[in-house]
């Protein structure tokens, strides 16, 4: 069974993605969306429109309860209108990365086109999403992405903007390109 399809039972058959949309417009997006997945991470963004504290409990609550996590972690500020939670599950007896979102639908638009954006330079270019996965696989074995991660890590972003954008082709050049960022 290929990660997409563990993916897939997990988001349908659990009925996770189903509970989510009792609480407003659910959208899957990141490497899941993407179809650049190299761990078992997905990630979901809820439209926030008329959110109400309450309900976030209630959210929290309910996801918790069907999906029995190993690990939880929330935050919220309401002046900042900032709401997520994340947990590890080992739902189906592998471990699960599964973060949410409550996004304004302005947000979420803008993370969706750029996520097209990033789809239509991969399709163009399809060396790029090898490279992509390839230096994903490595920062993973390195403990530099993915679960138990350092301190100091990497993210999705930086991995794309360093290929499609900087020409970086390599994990070498990866880690060139962030050392001279950084410097």
């Amino acid at each position: 069974m290929t990660i997409y399809e563990k993916a897939d039972e997990l988001i349908y058959k659990s009925g996770l993605l189903s509970l989510l949309n009792k609480y407003g417009d659910t959208f899957i997006v990141g490497s899941y969306r993407t179809k650049m997945m190299t761990w078992n991470d997905l990630d979901f963004y809820i439209d926030n429109r008329n959110f109400i504290l309450p309900k976030y409990y209630n959210l929290v609550g309910n996801v918790l309860n069907k999906m029995k996590p190993s690990h939880f972690d929330g935050l919220f500020n309401i002046e900042k209108n900032l709401l997520f939670f994340g947990f590890e599950t080992n739902i189906y007896g592998e471990r699960w990365n599964i973060d949410i979102w409550l996004k304004s639908r302005e947000e979420i638009e803008e993370s969706l086109l750029s996520e097209d954006k990033l789809m239509r330079l991969v399709e163009e270019k399809p060396e790029y999403k090898k490279v992509i996965l390839e230096i994903k696989q490595e920062l993973t074995r390195l403990k530099l992405y993915g679960f138990d991660k350092k301190q100091s890590h990497y993210h999705s972003n930086e991995i794309y903007d360093a290929v499609l954008y900087n020409n970086v082709l390599s994990i070498e050049q990866f880690f060139s390109f962030y050392t001279s960022e950084k410097n």
